[in-house]
């Protein structure tokens, strides 16, 4: 399995990515995105004999505020989603991508790799991204439609 920054060509392969993503019914509130829409995002790739298997991708940004975990002018880089087929799952696909986003924050002078997980399967996710790739659990977003 090969793990990089995916190429121009193969974002409407993300995109379709995409759409199987948000019509799995895995997570609420996920929207499929369009091709254009990867463009200005720093995009990863998992392939397995060339067929993308899954993807992350993200943006840098810059701390405003004083934060428990970060400093004003903090470099940060937000994964803003990542997503694997499921016949890939638990064979650590999402590890080697998220791996490989965080080596490419830390190259660019990120302090911090920040994200907002989505899953109906909170525990799973919980499990995934502090037990097995040592984030810190900060807050939770709730929310209770009324």
């Amino acid at each position: 399995m090969e793990v990089r920054i995916a190429k121009r060509g193969e974002l409407k392969e993300i995109a379709r990515l995409s759409e199987v993503f948000a019509s799995e019914g895995c997570c609420n509130n996920i929207y499929a995105d369009d091709e254009e829409y990867f463009i200005c995002k720093n995009t990863f790739v998992a392939l397995e004999n060339d067929e993308i298997i899954g993807y992350a991708y993200g943006i840098f940004g810059e701390e405003v505020y004083k934060r428990s975990y970060a400093m004003p002018k903090d470099v940060y880089f937000e994964l803003e989603e990542m997503y694997v087929l499921p016949q890939y799952r638990n064979k650590n696909v999402g590890q080697k991508l998220f791996c490989e986003v965080e080596n490419f924050a830390i190259k660019n002078g990120a302090k911090t790799l920040r994200l907002n997980a989505v899953s109906k399967n909170y525990k799973s996710l919980l499990n995934f991204y502090i037990d097995k790739l040592n984030m810190q659990f900060i807050s939770a977003f709730l929310v209770k439609k009324l």
